[in-house]
């Protein structure tokens, strides 16, 4: 077990040498993330992406009620993909704004077996403000479609009912191995929820 954990920090701490912002998919600066379109005739951020890729066919985030009122409550977000093929890691980033309204200390990224998060790294802050999670397998490749996992996302401590939250995909990547991935940019996504967004 202790070889398998050191196999999978190290795959991560490879991958985390990498670039650090995804392609085409800069930081906003000042006043807010920009609106997405969602699917047609919706205001939302779509929950859905369709890639088409060499390991992966699409992504998504599960209905869910993305509500809360007040401090330490949990905003759980299932992702869930279809059409995998020889998959053993993936990896997320998230825009968040406004980013104080969540807890980065009490949010947590909990992965479905294959797929585990080494240690001490479920959800690190990257240089610029996104949030970056995922997991790998230290053992099969997974196939078909699954959940990847769920984020359990913890509203902060000043958080009040009238609070809204934009959560976006700003980059999503899956793959045999950190050189070899499917990377998807927030165009690309276009995916994200809003927290009390109705």
């Amino acid at each position: 077990m202790k070889s398998r954990l050191a196999t999978l920090f190290c795959l991560f701490a490879v991958a985390a040498c990498g670039t650090d912002t995804p392609k085409e998919a800069g930081v906003p600066g000042g006043g807010g993330l920009p609106a997405l379109p969602g699917p047609p005739g919706s205001d939302a951020l779509g929950l859905e992406a369709q890639l088409d890729g060499r390991y992966i066919k699409s992504i998504r985030i599960e209905e869910g009620e993305f509500t809360a009122n007040g401090p330490g409550q949990e905003i759980p977000l299932t992702f869930a993909a279809q059409g995998m093929s020889n998959v053993k890691q993936f990896e997320f980033r998230l825009e968040i704004d406004p980013v104080d309204a969540l807890s980065f200390e009490g949010s947590s990224f909990e992965p479905v077996q294959p797929f585990i998060a080494p240690p001490g790294f479920s959800i690190e802050v990257m240089e610029g403000g996104q949030w970056r999670t995922g997991a790998a397998s230290v053992s099969e490749a997974k196939e078909g479609n699954d959940t990847l996992g769920i984020l359990k996302l913890v509203t902060g401590d000043r958080f009040s009912s009238g609070d809204k939250v934009q959560i976006r995909v700003a980059f999503f990547s899956m793959g045999p191995s950190f050189s070899d991935r499917d990377d998807y940019s927030a165009e690309d996504l276009n995916m994200g929820v809003v927290v009390n967004g109705e």
